[in-house]
């Protein structure tokens, strides 16, 4: 028990598991985390479309957040879709004590439709921003709150300024679209407004998926909980969504349930192909043999292949290669690096070689790749 690390969602629930209550408690879990919840809602909704939500009373749920702490102080809260504003100005006062409190407030959901009304997202600035140590908030969801249009870097680092003005002490806002086909997220302390933190990601689509804030805001409750300190917290629980979603069998459950339709793929095709991802994402500047990631899972190289054509119809090389190019082309773009310096940093003996495997994975020239974007 030693281990045993509490984290608190508070959030509504999914029946298809691709987000809320059931996507937390998956993902505190994987982390090693011990999930606790108190339901805020219950939705009929599936992969197209949101059918109904029906909200469950303020005293039920202030009931489970006090049955929670009175047997467990979580070390974090997590705090999503809450549609009450009084079930927002009540629970504000029940989790005061806690240190790390990770709001993902969900106005809008992965298909843009209006969760919350107006009064409770004023309820959310007026009671609990104040006490949140990280807000997870999506552009288009600043835009509606702030009433101003988020284009450029500077309008992203400006909004989450005004967000840390209402006493938040960290922001991540997400999905700018600061250059064509590149998203880019912003992190900003109150401590160092002038020196944010840019994530970026060539992969318009993967973040888009059901569910992804609501499991990134849980990654990043449970880094908090386990010790790490904000900074670290945010970027671990990014670089742990971001292979799920751009490399791994996305966590999008209808592409799951894709998967599964498919007779010759087995839930452990999937989990020895999300496994592999996880090991390239560790090894790929190190490990570029597929011996070596076939050894890691305790499979021949030769069963491992046919797992990967089944999955992705492609070979286990292939696969490498192509995370280490997406790497590549990230950095590209986002950095000043040189070809030298990134030959270096993606473990390349020489620029020669590094410009040679560019060449023979994208037809063009690392520079002119860099000029042309």
């Amino acid at each position: 028990m030693k281990n045993f690390i509490p984290i608190l969602s508070i959030t509504g629930s999914d029946s298809t598991g691709g987000s809320g209550i059931q996507a937390d408690v998956k993902t505190i879990s994987s982390l090693g985390g011990y999930a606790v919840t108190a339901i805020t809602a219950i939705t009929v909704q599936n992969s197209r479309q949101i059918v109904s939500i029906q909200n469950i009373d303020t005293e039920l749920v202030m009931a489970q957040i006090k049955t929670v702490f009175e047997e467990i102080h979580p070390k974090a809260v997590k705090i999503g879709l809450v549609r009450e504003k009084e079930t927002v100005r009540r629970l504000s006062q029940e989790i005061i004590r806690t240190e790390n409190i990770v709001v993902d407030a969900g106005f809008l959901s992965s298909r843009d439709e209006q969760l919350v009304s107006e009064d409770v997202a004023n309820a959310f600035i007026e009671y609990v921003l104040p006490i949140t140590k990280v807000l997870i908030i999506k552009c288009k969801e600043a835009e509606a709150l702030l009433k101003t249009k988020i284009q450029t870097a500077q309008e992203m680092h400006d909004a989450a300024v005004r967000f840390l003005d209402y006493g938040v002490k960290t922001v991540l806002l997400q999905g700018g679209h600061c250059a064509k086909g590149i998203l880019t997220d912003i992190f900003v302390d109150s401590q160092d407004v002038d020196k944010p933190m840019y994530f970026t990601s060539s992969d318009t689509s993967g973040w888009n998926f059901h569910g992804v804030g609501g499991t990134l805001s849980s990654a990043v409750a449970t880094f908090l909980a386990s010790g790490e300190p904000v900074a670290v917290a945010v970027k671990k629980a990014h670089d742990y969504i971001r292979n799920l979603v751009v490399y791994s069998v996305a966590i999008d459950a209808t592409n799951i349930i894709q998967h599964y339709r498919n007779k010759n793929v087995s839930g452990r095709h999937v989990e020895i192909y999300n496994k592999m991802m996880s090991l390239v994402a560790a090894h790929y500047v190190e490990a570029k043999d597929v011996n070596f990631y076939a050894e890691k899972l305790n499979i021949t190289p030769r069963y491992l292949s046919g797992v990967i054509a089944k999955m992705v119809n492609e070979s286990p090389k292939q696969l490498i290669d192509n995370y280490i190019i997406k790497e590549i082309e990230e950095t590209l773009l986002s950095t000043s690096l040189s070809l030298q310096e990134v030959a270096y940093k993606f473990g390349f003996v020489s620029q020669a070689a590094f410009c040679k495997f560019f060449m023979r994975q994208k037809g063009v020239s690392a520079k002119e790749f860099r000029k042309k974007v």
